[in-house]
C-alpha cells in the first residue's frame, strides 16, 4: 500500500502462531484460525476513526437509494459519485474507488491504511452483489442500474454489510501476514506446496464470513427500520453510528470464537 500505518495497532502474541503455520505447513486447526482473527478487533475500531471506512460505508447504502431514483444521475451527483450513470460494472467500480480516492486525497492526514482496506472491501462486496444480480449475456446500462438498484432491500443490504465487513476482517489478516510470504515459499521453507496457501487462505475466507455472518440481520433490520419505518435520509453520522454497533457486535464474536489461550 505504499505505507504501514497499521503497524501502530497493538501487537497480538498470535502473529509468531500464524508464521509458524505457515513455515511448517499441514492443516489449519480451528483454534488457530479462531485465534488469527484477534488481530482485527482492534483494527476494527480503529477504522471508526478513518474517513474512508465510514465514506465506503455510506456509499454502500446510498448507491442503491440513487440507482432507485427517477435521475439516477443526479442522484450520483449528490452523493459525490458524478452524474455519469455506469454502463457497466466496471464503470461503477471505477466511480465507487474515485470517490474513495477523493476522500482520502481530502483528509490525507487523517487517512490511515484501514481506509485503503475499507475501500477494497466495499468494492468486493458491491462488485460481486452487483454481478450476482445481472443477467449473463450482453448486459446493459438499465440492468446494471436495476441490479444496484435491488440492493436497496433490507435482506440484500444486509448481505452486502455482512460481506464488507468480513472482507475488512480477511483483509487485515492478510494485511500482517502476507508481508512475510515471499521469504516462506520455497522448497526448504514452506511445506508441502502452493496448495498449503490455498487452504490457509481458504479458511481465514470462511471463518471471517462466519464470524461477520451476525451482521446479516442487524443491518436488515436497522436500514427498514431507519429507510422505510422512520423515511430518513441516512447521513455518514447514521453510518457512522451504525457501523459501531457492528464493530462492537463482530468483535464480540470475534472474542467467543478466539478459542482457549
Amino acid at each position: 500500500m505504499g505505507h504501514q500505518r497499521l503497524g501502530k495497532l497493538p501487537t497480538h502474541r498470535y502473529l509468531p502462531d500464524i508464521v509458524r503455520y505457515l513455515v511448517t505447513g499441514g492443516a489449519p486447526t480451528a483454534p488457530l484460525v479462531e485465534q488469527v482473527t484477534e488481530v482485527s478487533r482492534d483494527a476494527l475500531k480503529h477504522a471508526l476513526r478513518d474517513p474512508v471506512f465510514v465514506e465506503a460505508l455510506w456509499l454502500l447504502i446510498r448507491l442503491p437509494q440513487a440507482a432507485a431514483s427517477k435521475d439516477f444521475g443526479a442522484a450520483l451527483a449528490d452523493i459525490g459519485i458524478g452524474a455519469r450513470p455506469p454502463t457497466s460494472v466496471t464503470e461503477l467500480m471505477v466511480a465507487y474507488n474515485s470517490a474513495l480516492e477523493r476522500v482520502q486525497r481530502r483528509v490525507h492526514a487523517g487517512a490511515t491504511d484501514l481506509g485503503d482496506i475499507a475501500r477494497e472491501a466495499g468494492a468486493a462486496a458491491l462488485a460481486e452483489a452487483v454481478e450476482a444480480g445481472m443477467p449473463m449475456w450482453s448486459p446493459t446500462a438499465a440492468d446494471v442500474q436495476a441490479s444496484v438498484a435491488a440492493l436497496r432491500s433490507p435482506e440484500k443490504f444486509g448481505a452486502l454489510a455482512h460481506h464488507f465487513h468480513a472482507n475488512i476482517v480477511e483483509r487485515v489478516i492478510h494485511y500482517y501476514v502476507d508481508r512475510t510470504l515471499h521469504k516462506l515459499v520455497g522448497a526448504d521453507r514452506v511445506a508441502r506446496s502452493v496448495h498449503d496457501l490455498a487452504t490457509y487462505n481458504s479458511a481465514i475466507r470462511r471463518h471471517c464470513i462466519e464470524a461477520a455472518l451476525i451482521m446479516r440481520a442487524f443491518a436488515r433490520d436497522w436500514l427498514g427500520k431507519n429507510q422505510y419505518r422512520d423515511g430518513k435520509d441516512i447521513s455518514r453520522d447514521g453510518a457512522r453510528r451504525f457501523s459501531a454497533f457492528a464493530v462492537e457486535k463482530i468483535g464480540n464474536e470475534l472474542k467467543n470464537r478466539k478459542g482457549p489461550k
